[in-house]
């Protein structure tokens, strides 16, 4: 059989089972589709899914997406599973026999073809470890979960006693083998198959919906459409298009040519007969219940979403209906009684029922076309055609007689019924036929007149024929003038009888006794309550659906409604039903907040717009509304408030003002109940008829109750207003009509006034302390409308900042919301404004609601009162925050506390929480207001404005302490809220979700304002300080150790709902609820847990509780794909948390059970897969990293090794394979994706290669598994080897990155590769690391103008703001970007206030910050190199041995290193820690060459470059040590050291060729003298620049560092001397370097370095650190290099250096005789290698001329001398001798010990110091007879016989040989030569040798 070709669809059956490629489920597509708003990433695997072929074949039917059985689908099961394309496997990871029984039987019981049943099989098989995740608990894991929970008591709390899944928690159902049973999983089989069936409708109708915008067809009939051009960029959209041009607008019409709605119908029907006759499942075995009741369930949502698709395509289209589809709908409706008695066979189904039968109420109505039916009628569009072909059921059904006839027999039987889901239909069928019936009587009354006029036309033409012409013309047109003429007559043609007439002759043949078009609409208005119908509608069923995908279905769904609203005003009068019904058409039902939350409508799609551009809608609603008002003030109201949604469609006029508010100010009439006494009337224009009457005097609105103030306020308006106030008085003079003349009458005023200023002062009426009144009623305004009034001003003040939000224009929001306030304030007291007098109606509403609570009260308007707090927070936070300062709501300082009391007293009582959802909002915004303007009030006014005087000023008029009490206030009483909440009865399940969405989003949004950003540890220093105490409260009530587990039960308890999020595709809103309630809840979490570890806090309890809730955390993951990314990151969290601590992690492991750990670990592995989330795969490999490099050993050997330990036991235990591993270890898919790096994401590469290196770091075992991976080895080889980086952007920093993860893992590579002894690849990798060599160690690409400018220009503009206010914290992972370093989303909240942020065109801050985070990456990413390429470097320098060119780069590398330094220009206080890192970069690697003995130009040229960046620094000891720079300075001097060694070993090994030249070797000849001296100058470097080094560093250097000895003996450091005198003795071994001795010795003696050092060594003592005189040592081995200078040693004689060091306290000690074992062993070091050195040194310098002074010093130090010949008394050495002796006496002036303890080194040295003295004292004495040098103290013979029995036992020696110090122990471990254990013993021996020869060749040229 041939191979099958790659299909998205469907991959090749072995690339499934091996992990290769997943399947995409249909219900995964779909919830790709939802989340993304039905937007396709571009070359995405859901855009290459479902534009495969196969799979829009499916979405184009997706009716019968799983064919049944035929012989081609039989082949191409037997090709798919055939042994060709996928083989057996010995593994156990499947078991393709038993997938393909699985598949022939799924086939066969549900008759579906055998490659859908695979394909259902596979994805079965590969979502098993997430189902069974979430089949159940194990034992062990209840018990976790439940302790996590808080304990055993949570058994009988709320906490997850009814869980469903926990109920399954015994071991026999949570073990494996139950689970993999046939019965189980054949069930698990049909499950998937409904729900594949189900969610392809759904992804069919999303694509058909945006295929439909695509089209631009997707418009309401009201509007005129208009095309739009095709967006090729809307994958989503092409692809909905491909299926309408398959299946709809073009290429097949369907299954038998039929049209796609009529697929849809039959669909219908072939669901309705198989709910008669049932699924036949296990049709032998008995049947199933539980697949059974699934079964019906699918089938009654599949109907449901076919009317869906139904709906969609009749909702677009422009045409009337076809009679064929309208009369297959209506046929089979009337067949089931338009499923208006429809129950489902369980009870558990019935809430689907309501959703069905409202879709069957719409799409009848909708395939009425009722809109372009009654156009058609009145001629205002043209009348259809018939179809070329004639047939009647291809034509619209209105040009079709016998389907309007047929229609109306089954309308008729609807009507005759009573059916409430026909109703809609029935009455707009009725609208239709009555419309239909009066075109055709005009038409008729046209057609007679006309006839008649004829006719009498022709009788006067017969009768006279000289008629005057005046009199012929002016009979017909006065007649027609005056004749009406129906808009549809337009000619003769439209006069004649119609197929109409026929129509409504045969309709009227009707056995009914009564008129059968109004029976219709009798039987739907009174009968079936039509209007009750359409509110139901709109506010139970299509504001729910309006959550779906867009938003938008629902809409259409009441524009229909709308539809039918208006057309049933040509026929029904204004009365309260019709009214409620356009009320419920506008507003949908929907709530204030979710008004609030809404985008912006489309106009074509808003109710409201459509409303108010229809002047019939207008006339017969609000105009009649308006003309009640305020007699009947609630309509209006209501109207006016529905109305006001209109904002998102051209909201505004030229001013600003919302369209509603204009009409609001010029209302002509005002309709009221007069006062009973009232007679200040007359009766006006009687001649016309017109029954009007006219005011004679002034009619008062509102008046007082106290006469004494009704006095003085009329006084005051009297002087105030000459003119009167029309919005408190009716002037005299104004017409009126009286509507109802018995007392009290009710007459309408044609008086024009402003409609909020009635309100305003309707509303301080309401008041108790007001004393204002109605003058008709003397009393205040029913309380009903007040509710009302206040909801009309909180939705018209939130409509006009919605509107300004869309435009991005805070300033036109508060314009226009001052206009709203001032005019509701213009009628009210002088005192007051409509703001107090709303916030005094909620003070007195919240002391009525604490006095008398119960669910009895209204609580309407302390609802509406909160909605206007919040609504008021965008445009007047001052007010707002002052009220809530003096109010009771909040207990502040022990007063108030209202809210609690209402809470508790009313809402838990009626399970309604409006104030509390309120509430919790107002804090919400109050939160953000304290955020956004931060800085604004900081540098802003803080006068408090009076009224509305500047709208955009934002001081709080109350103090910022007072602020953060009110916040501090309100998140103490949301924590208690969200803590108690647990046990609470909640009437509205989407009321709990968003209670606790709230609350838990705004506590997040605390914290993250208030440590995500700003590094300053005090929180009241951020620029968010005002959030401080509450963030504080948070952290303590979240983060405590405490055990309670009252703030940690709520969290766990989301979780665990969150397990049981719903699989539902009816309703989304709910699910959306749900879901958002749990990603809060999770992103909560995970930032208290990060915040922990930023504050360094201990281990928290909810931390703990979290470590044990992991079993939750699992299946969460599981549970939907919308909860992967956040559960990712807590993991994440919680993981880097605990690594944190000291203590030992808990296991993340070993908190899942075994089957949970090994199914969670499965599903991770999948990654983000099978839809591509580069979001989630990110998150997950970083996850993955802190895992492997955290301490959770078993986790990360499972993703190494891809088993866990468990499963690794059990296996080799029993040979078990259930738990074998699926796919691949992470650590391979790693890095085989990585052997493809140049086609990878950068951040998605860079989160993998991060996980490599970390995993080879912390597990260097895993680098074998690496080493198989040659692919990969080369292609990040590679890819550094053709990396070009430029342009400093944000991709130029993620390559940057990844190189540096390279070098990292390379590396490691390399040292894994040494020792295995394999150093082939170095070879091949050198070529490609020329990007490291060139670029890694240069200065960062810093823009030091851009960053000081930017900083200089804020501080300026923000005084009191700095940059770093807004520097991120390491709170959330900061990725490459222009948001990297600076937050620039917060800092534009809080900055935007001021032009200059955004600037011109986007020039202002904005840009410039965020070209400072772009720079800043670019510079991170390039210290990240720099580290890593010294991590690379180092590696490969341990390879240099042999390798020059390697020696070379290395040497450049240096050198770059250290002219980097030198040129470096960066701010020292961001950048010193880089000079620091290179210079130590260049010290390794100068060592490393150093110690291959390298000798390449190259190296030698480093001289020059470090004794530049010397220079360039401009510093010395004294100011390095006082700077603090002394560790870089020292780094520097370590590099000249190494630099100038390998001058001195280059010029030694030219002077040692040269001398083998001399000596006529091979190859070589004999040089002239004068030609060896020009050689031995050419071996030396510059002499100035030696010169330069001597004088610098050693001459001022070493007086420096003496006097810092002295000045600050804390910051300095012996080794810096001991560093200097190193570099004194190379430069002093330079071959040629005789010739600068002069010039040195006048800067030793300018310097009087000589003088410093003698007096450094007679400080020594007292310099000692910790007994130790170090200081004497590194002064006298200072001098001693000094005195190896002729010049200098001449120089110290002639300074009396001897009797200098002679009088020094340390020679005091020296003078009692000291043994190199005593304490401190340095002075014997002093003695044998300084002081003893320096005397051979001055003796050779200057001769006999020092003898008699050398000698008469040493005879100082008798018991010395003795006691070095006391050393070597070996005539009866012992064998027993032990190397280990007892701590030698901590105080410099212990006496001598006398006991043997074994030989030194430094004992041999001074041995052949001594010896070498005495010989040449005695030689000198011997040469000047007058003998006036003294003999030397010295024991001689003695001494020589000592050396002499240790040397002629040898064994004894060896085992007497003690290593005293570090070098002596080196020594002691290297392999020693001419038979001498080791090197310490040979050096030894050669001491000893040397000795005895001096001292023997002495004693016989004694006297």
């Amino acid at each position: 059989m041939e191979v099958l070709p790659e299909s998205a669809y469907f991959p090749a059956l072995d690339k499934c089972l091996s992990g290769e490629a997943l399947l995409i489920s249909w219900k995964t597509a779909f919830i790709g589709l939802s989340s993304s708003g039905s937007v396709v990433p571009e070359d995405s695997s859901l855009e290459r899914f479902l534009s495969d072929p196969s799979s829009t074949s499916a979405l184009s039917r997706p009716f019968i997406a799983f064919p049944s059985p035929s012989q081609q689908s039989s082949f191409a099961f037997g090709q798919r599973t055939s042994a060709i394309n996928v083989a057996p496997v010995a593994s156990g990871k499947y078991d393709i026999n038993q997938i393909k029984e699985d598949a022939l039987w799924l086939s066969k019981e549900s008759n579906i073809n055998e490659v859908g049943a695979l394909r259902v099989v596979l994805l079965e098989w590969q979502t098993r470890p997430a189902t069974q995740l979430l089949s159940g608990f194990s034992e062990e894991e209840v018990a976790s979960v439940r302790d996590a929970a808080g304990g055993s008591a949570l058994g009988s709390s709320i906490f997850l006693s009814n869980s469903s899944i926990l109920s399954v928690s015994s071991s026999q159902q949570s073990d494996a083998t139950a689970f993999n049973s046939d019965e189980n999983r054949r069930q698990r089989l049909l499950k998937l198959y409904l729900s594949e069936r189900r969610y392809i409708l759904k992804v069919s109708e999303s694509l058909i919906r945006a295929g439909l915008s695509d089209n631009g067809v997707m418009a309401s009939p009201m509007s005129k459409r208009k095309g739009k051009e095709k967006d090729d960029t809307n994958r989503a959209g092409r692809i909905g298009r491909t299926i309408l041009n398959a299946r709809i607008f073009g290429g097949e019409a369907g299954r038998s040519g039929k049209p796609f709605l009529i697929e849809c119908i039959e669909a219908l029907q072939e669901r309705v007969t198989a709910l008669e006759t049932g699924s036949g499942w296990f049709k032998d075995e008995g049947g199933r219940l539980g697949p059974e009741e699934s079964w019906v369930k699918n089938q009654i949502l599949e109907m449901i979403h076919i009317m869906q698709i139904m709906f969609l395509l009749l909702d677009a289209q422009s045409d009337i209906t076809l009679s064929s589809v309208a009369l297959a709908w209506l046929r089979l409706m009337s067949k089931y009684a338009f499923f208006d008695r429809f129950e489902p066979p369980y009870q558990g189904l019935q809430p689907f029922i309501q959703p069905l039968q409202s879709l069957v109420s719409l799409v009848s109505l909708l395939i009425l076309k009722l809109p372009l039916v009654l156009d058609h009628l009145l001629g205002e569009t043209e009348q259809p055609a018939l179809v070329s072909d004639g047939s009647p059921e291809a034509a619209p059904y209105l040009i079709n007689p016998l389907a309007i006839g047929e229609m109306q027999t089954i309308l008729i039987e609807a009507a005759g019924s009573c059916l409430i889901t026909a109703s809609p239909a029935v009455f707009a069928w009725s609208i239709i036929l009555q419309t239909m019936r009066e075109v055709v009587r005009t038409r008729k009354e046209a057609r007679e007149l006309r006839q008649s006029q004829r006719a009498a036309h022709s009788f006067s033409e017969g009768e006279s024929t000289e008629t005057e012409v005046g009199e012929s013309s002016t009979t017909e047109p006065g007649s027609e003038a005056t004749s009406p003429r129906p808009q549809s007559i337009g000619s003769d043609i439209s006069s004649e009888p119609t197929m109409y007439d026929e129509v409504l002759d045969d309709l009227m043949k009707s056995a009914l006794e009564e008129d059968p078009i109004s029976y219709l609409a009798k039987s739907a208005v009174n009968g079936s309550r039509v209007f009750e119908v359409v509110q139901g509608l709109a506010t139970e069923f299509c504001t729910h659906l309006s959550a779906d995908i867009d938003g938008q279905d629902g809409l259409r769904m009441r524009v229909t409604l709308l539809h039918l609203v208006r057309a049933s005003l040509e026929w029904v009068e204004y009365q309260p039903e019709v009214v409620l019904a356009a009320l419920a058409v506008l507003q949908g039902g929907e709530r204030y907040w979710e008004f609030v939350d809404a985008p912006a409508i489309p106009a074509a799609l808003n109710p409201s717009h459509l409303f108010l551009s229809d002047q019939l809608l207008c006339e017969k609603l609000l105009d009649a509304a308006i003309y009640r008002f305020p007699y009947e003030p609630i309509p209006f109201l209501r109207l006016v408030k529905a109305l006001d949604s209109s904002w998102s469609s051209g909201p505004v006029d030229d001013e600003g003002a919302l369209h509603v508010v204009s009409r609001l100010e010029g209302i002509t009439s005002f309709t009221q109940t007069l006062p009973s006494n009232f007679t200040s009337y007359e009766l006006a224009h009687e001649e016309d008829g017109r029954n009007m009457v006219q005011l004679t005097r002034s009619l008062r609105l509102f008046g007082w109750r106290d006469r004494h103030q009704a006095l003085l306020t009329q006084t005051i308006r009297n002087q105030g207003d000459a003119n009167g106030d029309s919005g408190s008085e009716i002037p005299a003079g104004t017409l009126g009509i009286i509507l109802f003349e018995s007392r009290p009458m009710v007459a309408i005023w044609y008086h024009k006034y402003s409609a909020l200023k009635y309100i305003g002062r309707a509303l301080e009426s309401a008041l108790m302390d007001s004393g204002v009144v109605e003058c008709a009623t003397g009393t205040g305004v029913v309380k009903d409308a007040i509710v009302e009034m206040v909801g009309l001003i909180t939705m018209l003040l939130t409509s006009s900042t919605k509107a300004a939000r869309v435009r991005d224009d805070v300033i036109s929001a508060a314009e226009a919301a001052q206009r709203i306030l001032e005019d509701a304030s213009d009628g009210v007291g002088r005192n007051r404004d409509v703001i107090a007098i709303i916030f005094d109606l909620f003070e007195e509403e919240l002391q009525e609601q604490q006095l008398h609570p119960g669910v009895d009260r209204s609580m309407d308007l302390l609802v509406n009162c909160v909605h206007f707090i919040y609504a008021l927070i965008p445009v007047l936070p001052g007010r707002v925050w002052a009220f809530l300062a003096r109010s009771g709501l909040l207990e502040i300082e022990g007063r108030g506390g209202k809210i609690s009391a209402i809470i508790a007293g009313t809402e838990m009582v009626s399970g309604r929480y409006e104030v509390l959802t309120g509430c919790i909002r107002i804090f919400g915004a109050l939160v953000e207001d304290a955020v956004t303007y931060a800085v604004a009030r900081k540098g802003g006014s803080s006068r408090v404005v009076a009224r509305f005087n500047s709208p955009t000023a934002m001081a709080t008029g109350v103090s910022e302490k007072v602020m953060k009490d009110i916040l501090q206030a309100f998140a103490r009483t949301f924590v208690d809220v969200f803590e108690s909440s647990l046990g609470w009865k909640f009437a509205i399940l989407e009321e709990k979700l968003e209670i606790g969405t709230e609350i838990v989003s705004i506590m997040d949004k605390i914290m993250c304002y208030s440590y995500s950003v700003d590094d300053s540890p005090e929180l009241g220093s951020k620029v968010t300080r005002v959030l401080a105490p509450t963030a504080k409260f948070l952290s303590d009530v979240f983060l405590s150790a405490s055990t309670s587990d009252t703030a940690v039960r709520p969290l766990l308890q989301n979780f665990h709902d969150g397990i049981g999020t719903p699989n539902s595709t009816l309703f989304l809103r709910t699910l959306h609820s749900w879901t958002a309630q749990v990603q809060a809840t999770l992103k909560f979490s995970t930032t208290l847990i990060r915040v922990g570890r930023l504050l360094r806090l201990p281990t928290s309890y909810l931390e703990k509780q979290l470590f044990k809730a992991s079993p939750l955390l699992a299946r969460l993951y599981a549970a939907h794909e919308t909860y992967r990314l956040p559960v990712v990151a807590l993991f994440e969290s919680l993981v880097a948390s605990a690594a944190a601590s000291e203590q030992e992690p808990p296991s993340l492991l070993g908190h899942l059970g075994p089957e949970t750990a090994r199914n969670f670990l499965s599903v991770l592995s999948n990654l983000d897969r099978p839809i591509d989330d580069d979001e989630l795969d990110i998150q997950i490999w970083n996850l993955l990293s802190a895992v492997v490099s955290n301490r959770q050993q078993w986790l990360a050997i499972y993703l190494l090794t891809g088993n866990t330990p468990r499963g690794s036991l059990a296996k080799s235990g029993n040979n078990s394979t259930s738990g074998a591993p699926r796919g691949e270890p992470l650590l391979t898919v790693a890095l085989n994706a990585l052997a493809d790096i140049q086609s990878l994401p950068p951040r998605r590469a860079l989160a993998m290669l991060e996980f490599v290196a970390l995993a080879e770091d912390y597990w260097p075992w895993a680098m074998a598994d690496m080493h198989k991976h040659s692919k990969f080895v080369d292609a990040i080889s590679g890819f550094v080897g053709k990396l070009n980086v430029e342009v400093p952007t944000v991709e130029s920093a993620n390559k940057i990155r990844m190189a540096s993860f390279i070098a990292e893992i390379l590396a490691m590579y390399l040292h894994h590769l040494r020792q295995l002894g394999d150093k082939s690849f170095v070879k091949k990798l050198i070529p490609n690391l020329g990007y490291y060599m060139n670029n890694a160690v240069l200065a960062p690409s810093y823009n030091l103008s851009l960053h000081s400018n930017l900083r200089k220009n804020f501080e300026m503009k923000f005084p009191n703001t700095t940059l770093l206010n807004f520097k991120r914290t390491q709170l959330q992972r900061r990725y490459f970007g222009s948001d990297y370093c600076y937050d620039i989303d917060l800092a534009t909240k809080l900055l935007r206030f001021e032009p200059s942020w955004n600037g011109i065109r986007g020039g202002g801050f904005s840009y410039d910050v965020a070209r400072a985070n772009i720079n800043l990456s670019v510079v991170e990413a390039q210290v990240f190199l720099l580290h890593s390429w010294k991590f690379l470097a180092i590696e490969l320098s341990a390879v240099l041995a042999g390798d020059s060119q390697l020696q070379k780069a290395l040497a450049k590398v240096v050198m770059d290193c250290l002219a980097a330094n030198a040129s470096a220009d960066l701010p020292e206080n961001v950048f010193a820690r880089l000079t620091y890192v290179r210079a130590d970069f260049a010290f390794v690697l100068m060592q490393r060459l150093a110690e291959v003995h390298s000798t390449e130009p190259e190296v030698r040229a480093v001289l020059d470059s470090v004794w530049e960046t010397i220079k360039t620094s401009d510093t010395n000891f004294q100011l390095a040590l006082s700077s603090g720079n002394a560790t870089y300075y020292r780094s520097l001097l370590k590099i000249l050291f190494l630099a100038l060694r390998a001058h001195m070993e280059h010029g030694t090994a030219a002077a040692k060729a040269l001398k083998q030249s001399q000596s006529g070797g091979i190859g070589t000849q004999t040089q002239p003298k004068g030609k060896e001296k020009e050689r031995s100058k050419i071996t030396a470097p510059n002499a100035q620049l030696i010169l330069e080094i001597l004088d610098l560093i050693v001459a001022r250097g070493f007086h420096d560092l003496a006097a810092a000895v002295h000045e600050r003996p804390a910051d300095s450091s012996p080794e810096d001397i001991a560093l200097v005198t190193a570099i004194l003795q190379t430069s002093l071994r330079i071959p040629g370097i005789e010739a600068i001795h002069p010039l040195f010795c006048q800067q030793i003696a300018m310097q009087g370095t000589a003088r410093v050092a003698t007096t450094l060594f007679s400080w020594a003592d007292r310099l000692a650190i910790g007994g130790d005189p170090v200081y004497g040592e590194l002064s006298i081995l200072f001098l001693l290099e000094l005195s190896s200078i002729p010049l200098i040693a001449e120089q110290l004689a002639t300074e009396g250096v001897l009797a200098q060091l002679a009088n020094a306290n340390l020679m005091s000690y020296i003078r009692r005789g000291i043994l190199p074992f005593d304490s401190p062993a340095r002075l014997h070091a002093i003695w044998a290698k300084g002081i003893l050195s320096l005397l051979l040194n001055l003796l050779k310098a200057l001769g006999p001329s020092i003898a008699a002074e050398t000698a008469l010093f040493l005879n100082q130090f008798p018991k010395q001398l003795d006691a070095a010949v006391a050393n070597w008394d070996g005539k009866t050495p012992s064998t027993t001798a032990t190397r280990t002796t007892s701590p030698p006496p901590s105080a410099p002036n212990a006496p001598p010990s006398t006991h043997h303890r074994g030989i030194t080194l430094s004992m041999a040295t001074e041995a052949h110091s001594l010896a070498l003295l005495a010989h040449i004292l005695s030689t000198f004495r011997a040469s000047q007879p007058s003998n006036s040098i003294p003999p030397l103290k010295l024991k001689r013979p003695q001494l020589a016989e000592g050396i002499e029995v240790f040397l002629s036992h040898r064994r004894i020696l060896t085992a007497k040989i003690v290593p005293m110090t570090p070098g002596d122990a080196e020594l002691a471990a290297m392999q020693g030569v001419g038979g001498a254990a080791s090197m310490l013993e040979t050096r030894v021996v050669r001491e000893m040798v040397e000795a005895r020869g001096l001292l023997l060749e002495g004693a016989e040229g004694a006297e």
